[in-house]
């Protein structure tokens, strides 16, 4: 899992952990709470008091009313200490201003901990790992955001099956250009870091998130496609995937997309290996998909092959090699 992700479980609604930061904000009494970061945080704390007892969400938003920081155990079955004062010992920057969030954000950095800022006036909820920082929004402005992001997704993914389909079609016509396969992959790319923003409005949503992830559900998750698309047309094999979770590829230009895949100068023809259409065929395993492309090197000398050739191929058999001859000679849209 994400590991923004696994934080966010942490804090959804109808966690303990969620139920007691609902308290102190409408006690409106602010706290600092520190999970996990044992053993280490023990050498930013300085007085406050020793529980070490069960967790029970009802005394952490009694705790918070002491002005000290709360520590939690990384698992949230225990209170470890309360009333602590932290004073961050490794050096570590911060661009807060107020010091709960200044100290939130050191600490954060500098120990393995996720640290949970309650803002006393503004009512704001505020997370910190390592350099990440993130703000809790109220329930309403989250559903608003995430029927926001299904909408962007459910075009996008009408944009990537719109582009699959010319890609084809230019592979078909041995016809495909670069620009046919990077509009293709920023589309995916797009789909993908839209899947990846909801799936973190589902698991902020907690329990009330039930509706958006059913909907989510309805539109398939492309990384797979993004990587057969890659495979396909990389300039060698030893050129990395690109990871879409990670990656800022959406804004990137020609020239970019063309070194990342490996080219020196822009490829007047482009002919794939045939990753994609192959995975298409039912049933096919991964390790066949690979003995084949391996024997063949691309798609276009892929298409000429009999069922002879194909079923000389460890272990593709006489249905096997059936199968991939009729997707490129009885399937749509391959037949002419």
């Amino acid at each position: 899992m994400d590991p923004m992700l696994e934080i966010l479980t942490k804090v959804a609604p109808g966690t303990g952990l969620r139920e007691a930061i609902d308290n102190i904000i409408k006690a409106r009494t602010g706290a600092l709470l520190v999970i996990g970061g044992e053993p280490d945080i023990d050498l930013d704390c300085q007085g406050g008091f020793v529980l070490n007892v069960p967790f029970n969400a009802a005394q952490v938003y009694e705790l918070a009313k002491m002005d000290g920081a709360i520590l939690l155990d990384h698992d949230l079955t225990r209170i470890l200490r309360a009333n602590v004062e932290l004073v961050p010992k490794l050096g570590a920057s911060s661009s807060e201003t107020g010091m709960r969030h200044r100290t939130a954000e050191r600490v954060a950095r500098t120990r393995d901990a996720i640290v949970v800022t309650v803002s006393q006036r503004r009512s704001v909820v505020t997370l910190y790992w390592k350099q990440t920082r993130y703000v809790l929004h109220d329930l309403a402005f989250i559903l608003t955001k995430a029927t926001g992001a299904l909408a962007s997704l459910s075009r996008y993914d009408r944009l990537y099956r719109s582009g699959a389909r010319r890609l084809t079609e230019a592979e078909i016509r041995d016809e495909v250009r670069l620009d046919d396969v990077t509009e293709l992959l920023r589309r995916t790319l797009i789909a993908i870091q839209i899947r990846g923003e909801i799936r973190r409005y589902v698991v902020e949503l907690g329990q009330d998130g039930h509706l958006v992830d059913l909907q989510l559900e309805e539109y398939p998750d492309l990384r797979r496609e993004w990587q057969w698309i890659w495979m396909d047309y990389r300039a060698h094999a030893t050129i990395p995937i690109l990871d879409p979770e990670i990656a800022d590829a959406a804004q990137w230009g020609p020239e970019q997309w063309t070194k990342a895949l490996g080219y020196r100068h822009t490829p007047e023809h482009m002919d794939p290996r045939g990753f994609r259409i192959l995975h298409a065929v039912p049933r096919l395993p991964e390790s066949i998909i690979r003995d084949v492309i391996q024997e063949f090197g691309s798609l276009t000398r892929l298409r000429r092959a009999t069922t002879a050739e194909l079923d000389r191929i460890r272990e593709v058999g006489p249905q096997r090699a059936r199968s991939i001859w009729v997707m490129f000679h009885e399937s749509e849209p391959w037949v002419n």
